[in-house]
């Protein structure tokens, strides 16, 4: 069994080469060249959101929801690249978010979602108090069929992006051609993380402070959002 520890150090989860669906019945590779996306809700997954084990766990509650399957394709989208918000979750990662990074190319995931399955997702994301759910306008997002888009949503952090030597930290686990800035693991961004905090605690009890406690977690973002760095990406508009 996963330990809390691990489970955090875990982030952004298992996240597959491939595109691929999700219903009541687990996920499988999805072959998108025929996919039909519309009334869909496109949303960018640029962290955990991609993974297929951390969606089925955001819906284990809720499987009525997923008798209509969740796809989740594999997209490029270019002058982005998925970094660390300046928070920490509950279960004590920290998470991703998306930055302007002029030239890049991230290779991100879209989840394509029902109105109801939107709904859910609002709720696990911590809508007004840790993200913000957006309209990107005027990107250019290539999905894996060919197709492109030049608006879609995505769940951007109300913190905005972990700072270290004034760039945000790119997310290792999530390939991004013509990447600008350092990337770590989560193991690597916790530690980093413990050190501006110069806890004299042990990297394990560092971290399951702000899974115990919310007091402490709420103090630990309030000091990481002090020095957040913007998004960056002048044309967003907020949804909710």
């Amino acid at each position: 069994m996963t330990s809390p520890i691990e489970h955090a150090q875990a982030y952004p989860f298992h996240i597959p080469d491939h595109s691929y669906v999700i219903d009541q019945d687990g996920w499988k590779e999805f072959d998108t060249a025929n996919f039909d996306n519309h009334n869909l809700h496109a949303v960018i997954a640029s962290g955990s959101n991609a993974s297929p084990d951390r969606l089925a766990a955001k819906f284990q509650d809720h499987p009525e929801l997923l008798k209509y399957p969740i796809y989740v394709t594999q997209a490029v989208l270019d002058d982005f690249d998925a970094v660390y918000s300046a928070h920490i979750s509950n279960y004590g990662s920290i998470p991703a978010t998306l930055a302007h990074a002029p030239g890049a190319k991230a290779q991100i995931f879209v989840t394509w979602l029902t109105n109801d399955q939107l709904e859910r997702m609002h709720e696990t994301e911590a809508l007004g108090t840790n993200y913000d759910y957006v309209r990107l306008k005027n990107i250019t997002l290539e999905l894996e069929n060919g197709q492109t888009l030049n608006k879609a949503h995505a769940y951007l952090s109300r913190w905005g992006c972990l700072n270290r030597g004034e760039t945000p930290i790119a997310l290792m686990e999530l390939k991004t051609h013509g990447r600008i800035w350092q990337s770590m693991s989560q193991s690597e961004v916790l530690v980093y993380a413990q050190s501006l905090f110069k806890s004299d605690l042990d990297h394990h009890s560092f971290i399951q402070k702000h899974i115990d406690s919310e007091a402490i977690r709420k103090g630990r973002i309030a000091r990481l959002s002090l020095s957040a760095i913007e998004h960056g990406w002048p044309h967003t508009e907020i949804i909710s």
